[in-house]
């Protein structure tokens, strides 16, 4: 039983998993408290029978994620009370409100 269960362990690091993700596994499918046992490595060995795929987070970039409604807003370079995004037509760090001749106008550099 040992060395079946060690093959089947190997599957999952072979797959990408961390020994602690095969340790994690097999807790979590443990019965709970007070419920007899009566074969563990049979049980063992149902766990780890089936290895799923790694789940692999997706890469970080240098900045924050944004979500797709966000993604293409730019924060404004004028005085907000909070951060105010805005979509840029063309490179302008302003919003419309801080644009010259429509509201507040932006501080000078």
């Amino acid at each position: 039983m040992r060395d079946e269960l060690a093959r089947l362990a190997a599957r999952w690091l072979e797959a990408g998993h961390t020994s602690a993700d095969v340790h994690e596994h097999v807790l979590r499918g443990l019965p709970g408290a007070g419920t007899p046992v009566h074969r563990p490595g049979g049980l063992v060995r149902y766990l780890l029978r089936e290895v799923p795929p790694r789940e692999v987070p997706p890469p970080v970039s240098g900045g924050p994620r944004l979500s797709a409604r966000l993604a293409g807003a730019r924060e404004c370079a004028g005085e907000h009370v909070q951060p105010m995004l805005f979509r840029p037509v063309a490179d302008e760090a302003y919003c419309r409100e801080c644009v010259p001749g429509t509201g507040t106008e932006p501080p000078a550099p």
